[in-house]
């Protein structure tokens, strides 16, 4: 079947209770504004949750250890609610979105290198169905 070459998208491909790093999502510093440059990733999530009625996620944001914790927390939970009123204002369901903020809890990269902080200032679609 040629369709089976055809890759699925990220968070279709990923298994109920498993995260992924929603690459390519920026934000303005210190802010929960989203870049436009996030746009044509925020699409392929879009799709795939449009094409994926089944699909629930929990957006997870994440910052780097800059800062103090409580802000930190606040602005990694005001940058998971900016992708999911982006993905509800498109269409989703916003019955299947979640949100949370880790701040600088589960780090990915090393914070004392600017490369590793930005590693760590993330959105992760964790599929809870």
């Amino acid at each position: 079947d040629p369709t089976d070459d055809i890759p699925k998208p990220a968070i279709q491909r990923i298994e109920v209770g498993k995260a992924i790093v929603l690459e390519g999502i920026v934000f303005k510093t210190g802010k929960s504004t989203i870049e436009p440059s996030s746009e044509i990733n925020l699409m392929d999530a879009f799709n795939t949750l449009k094409d994926n009625p089944a699909i629930a996620v929990e957006i997870r944001g994440y910052t780097d250890n800059v800062g103090k914790m409580a802000s930190n927390k606040k602005l990694s939970l005001r940058r998971a609610e900016a992708v999911r009123s982006w993905l509800v204002m498109k269409g989703i369901d916003s019955r299947r979105i979640a949100v949370a903020g880790f701040g600088p809890e589960n780090p990915i990269g090393d914070n004392s290198t600017p490369e590793g902080r930005a590693q760590n200032r993330r959105i992760e679609f964790f599929r809870s169905k």
